[in-house]
Formats: C-alpha cells, structure tokens, sequence
C-alpha cells in the first residue's frame, strides 16, 4: 500500500508573521503548500488554488467530481517539522453515482506526491504513515 501521509523535517519553509490568523494557533504551512503548488504545475497538475484551513493549508487540484488536494502544516512538535497528506471528498451524489475516474485520478496524484517529496528542498527524517 502506498501511504497518502506523510512526516519530515525541513527548513527550507518559513512562516509569515499571523498567517496562523487564517488557521489554527500555531499551524502553519503556507510556504510550504506554495511550494508544493509550483511543483505540481512543474509537473503538468494542474492546481486550482491554495486556501486555508483549520489544520493547514491546501493545495486544491480539483473540485469536481470529486475534491483532490494535498494538505500542508506544521506539526507543531518541533521547528521545521512538518505533515503532508492526500484527501479525496466527495458528495452524496457522487458516493451514489460515481466519481468518474476519482480512483484513477488520486492514484495519479499519489505518484505525483512521492515524487515531490523525494525534491523537496533539504528534506530530512521523511516518515510515510502507515495505518
């Protein structure tokens, strides 16, 4: 199985003052979702914006049918460590119906996601969860 989370330690990404205004205390990740845009467009993904969130920052690839994107934080447990995770959402409608290709389409991305964080600048102690 290939995990779609992921650990590591870098020091490549900075924060802003207050960005955490738009998440939560001390989450932050833009840098570093920034980053992970740029690399996807490098790549041919498309990439529909990067908005906040609660636990971090989201790079959206899609919305439709389904919802694909990669979300970025901080861990919080210690400087330059940080979380990466791939997430699919979608509708009732969709659950019901079919997504179209969303498995085809996450499995694309996922290769996409190991590929990037093999790149990422300084990148260190890269732990993939398993679970």
């Amino acid at each position: 199985m290939v995990s779609d989370h992921v650990e590591f330690t870098t020091t490549s990404f900075v924060a802003v003052q207050g960005e955490d205004r738009d998440t939560n205390p001390g989450v932050v990740g833009l840098a570093l979702a920034e980053w992970v845009a740029q690399a996807l467009k490098a790549r041919g993904v498309p990439v529909e914006q990067v908005v906040a969130e609660d636990f971090g920052r989201c790079v959206v690839v899609k919305r439709k049918p389904v919802m694909l994107f990669i979300a970025c934080a901080s861990t919080g447990e210690r400087p330059a460590r940080w979380r990466m995770f791939i997430g699919m959402e979608q509708n009732w409608l969709t659950r019901i119906f079919g997504g179209g290709n969303a498995n085809f389409e996450l499995a694309r991305l996922r290769d996409h996601f190991r590929a990037i964080v093999a790149v990422i600048p300084g990148v260190s102690e890269v732990a993939w969860q398993h679970g």
